[in-house]
């Protein structure tokens, strides 16, 4: 589906709501999306709110008020979906700009490459990346001078450890997307970022253990996977409030002069500096040391 329902339709239409200040998000059905959502109604926002499914579109639509919330059923990875979605926001604003779109939707697949089917890599990259440029791409039309853009990136977008390949390579790919829309659309007036936070307090976190407790096809991983897994279980301890993702967002939506790239560290010495100053070679002998991942002789 790319458009709400016939009766939610009518509501909006009645409701008459105010789309001075409008901004679309995708992935506003749950975690870092939702909580975003919540954020800028508090501050006068109307939401274009994307929705995966009729499930979450219902919920929206029931949690929210119409004359504040238009919820959107879309696939991101169907660029016909995103433009249907995109001549909705346009029917709605009837000439007005919108004032962001904030690419929140995405998905992980963690475990061994040696795991990891060619469908499953596929379906990360066209969510996390193509699905960016879908929306973006889809929504240029309603925005124009002063309108931003927000990519939620990651710390996996400038390193990689063993098990994360499929989600940090479609990172690393949003990153230079955000770095050339940036480029790109700044003779029209829109402003570019990308928010890369490290480990978040969100159902993801769940879902990472999830897949990591999965047991591996070949033997020779499973110390390596189960050590993660209890690294993985400890940075959620100490992650990142969801709250100052979502307050990071809002600065790079409303300050004058955005950053290109907001990092927001779980761990300092290890994003900061292991993953990003020391050289490759002794960087990856730190990580196959304590990981237990020793090269054959």
């Amino acid at each position: 589906m790319t458009s709400p329902p016939g009766a939610l339709a009518r509501r909006l239409t009645d409701a008459r709501p105010d789309y001075t200040s409008s901004a679309f998000i995708s992935g506003a059905g749950s975690g870092i999306g939702r909580a975003l959502t919540l954020t800028v109604l508090d501050r006068g926002y109307h939401v274009f709110a994307g929705a995966y499914n009729d499930a979450e579109e219902s919920s929206l639509a029931e949690s929210f008020d119409a004359r504040r919330v238009t919820p959107i059923v879309l696939d991101v990875r169907d660029e016909a979906s995103t433009q249907a979605a995109a001549t909705i926001v346009g029917q709605n604003l009837a000439g007005i700009k919108l004032k962001a779109v904030c690419n929140i939707a995405g998905v992980i697949v963690n475990g061994p490459l040696v795991d990891l089917s060619g469908a499953a890599l596929s379906n990360v990259l066209a969510v996390n990346l193509v699905g960016v440029h879908n929306v973006t791409r889809s929504m240029l039309p309603v925005l124009g001078p002063g309108s931003r853009v927000v990519n939620m990136s990651s710390a996996s977008g400038v390193r990689t450890l063993p098990f994360t390949g499929a989600y940090s390579a479609s990172k690393f790919g949003l990153e230079a997307l955000t770095a050339a829309m940036r480029m790109e659309f700044a003779p029209l007036g829109i402003r570019v970022s990308a928010v890369a936070p490290g480990m978040v307090r969100t159902p993801m976190a769940d879902e990472i253990q999830q897949q990591l407790r999965r047991p591996p096809s070949l033997e020779v991983y499973a110390e390596p996977v189960r050590i993660v897994l209890a690294k993985s279980v400890a940075s959620v301890e100490r992650g990142i409030p969801m709250r100052r993702v979502v307050a990071t967002i809002v600065s790079a939506l409303e300050s004058t002069s955005p950053s290109p790239r907001y990092d927001l560290h779980d761990s300092w010495a290890q994003d900061a500096v292991l993953m990003r100053m020391v050289p490759t070679k002794v960087r990856e002998a730190v990580v196959a040391r304590v990981l237990h991942l020793t090269p054959t002789p």
